[in-house]
């Protein structure tokens, strides 16, 4: 498997066109390498036992990987990991402004199953000789300026790819990879314009609704309305639900649930509403879940 294990780069561009490329290294680096992303793949693997489906809505637990299946990447990887490596072009680190490098990655095929130990890529990691001097020692105690073209790789993976299924940890840093977009979305203005038209919901200032409007509530915003969650229950449904949780705020004005103005209150509100809301069973607590999984 040491031998035939090779090293490629995953090239995307702004439009999310991919390309592998080759990254050719000698015998000596080529085994210290192996040994890198092995160790960084005992280390994701460490104390998981659990997989979950991703659906956008939660973080996992240490104990817990998220999966999903049938990413566009992760089948352009499998597919290197089986084919003949020369027959890619080699990577040119120096001409990464052209060609962002998302990506490097290596794997092996066991009893049929092709699996991919992937590692992200970000700008910082080449160093860019014309924009610092990088300098190194040389006989004598004397740093001199390097001429070499240099780059760094990670010291974790950020996703292993087991056939058609991708596992990670970190939505925000696999999305740097992955085309995760429609995955998790966040609410556009004419969104939250729709949301405001909608008859179970009373928004006082549009507006203002807009402006307090962070990341967090577009995205929760955004599963209201794709989960349809106000479409399946009444108004009548919500209220009976809430008076359960006298902490969480939901008034209703003319048969209407009003989201409150203050942002924290509205956070709470859109969080029982998409029933991140739970009660300790022996203390009585209320607490915020995060994971929605089903019992």
């Amino acid at each position: 498997m040491t031998a035939q294990q090779n090293f490629f780069a995953l090239i995307k561009d702004d439009g999310g066109s991919c390309q592998i490329k080759r990254l050719r290294v000698n015998q000596s680096l080529q085994n210290e390498l192996i040994e890198i992303f092995n160790t960084q793949r005992i280390r994701f693997e460490q104390g998981i036992d659990t997989e979950i489906a991703f659906n956008g809505d939660w973080k996992p637990d240490s104990n817990e990987i998220m999966t999903l299946d049938n990413l566009d990447e992760s089948e352009l990887m499998v597919n290197a990991i089986n084919a003949n490596a020369s027959s890619f072009p080699d990577l040119d680190i120096s001409n990464f402004s052209d060609e962002p490098i998302k990506a490097l990655f290596s794997g092996f095929t066991e009893n049929s199953q092709t699996t991919v130990l992937v590692q992200k890529f970000t700008s910082r990691q080449a160093l860019s000789l014309a924009e610092l001097p990088i300098i190194k020692m040389q006989t004598g105690n004397t740093f001199v300026k390097t001429t070499d073209t240099l780059f760094t790789i990670d010291n974790k993976l950020v996703a292993i790819i087991e056939a058609d299924k991708t596992k990670f940890k970190s939505f925000h840093n696999a999305r740097m990879v992955f085309e995760l977009t429609d995955y998790y979305k966040e609410a556009t203005d004419e969104d939250l314009n729709d949301l405001s038209l909608h008859t179970s919901l009373e928004i006082t200032n549009l507006e203002n609704f807009k402006g307090i409007a962070d990341s967090q509530i577009r995205k929760m915003a955004h599963s209201i309305i794709s989960s349809q969650v106000l479409d399946t229950y009444s108004v009548s449904d919500i209220t009976t639900a809430a008076s359960s949780f006298p902490d969480i705020r939901v008034s209703v004005n003319n048969g209407k649930i009003v989201l409150p103005e203050d942002k924290k209150e509205l956070k709470e509100v859109m969080h029982f509403l998409l029933e991140d809301i739970y009660r300790g069973p022996l203390s009585g607590n209320e607490f915020l879940t995060n994971s929605k999984r089903e019992l």
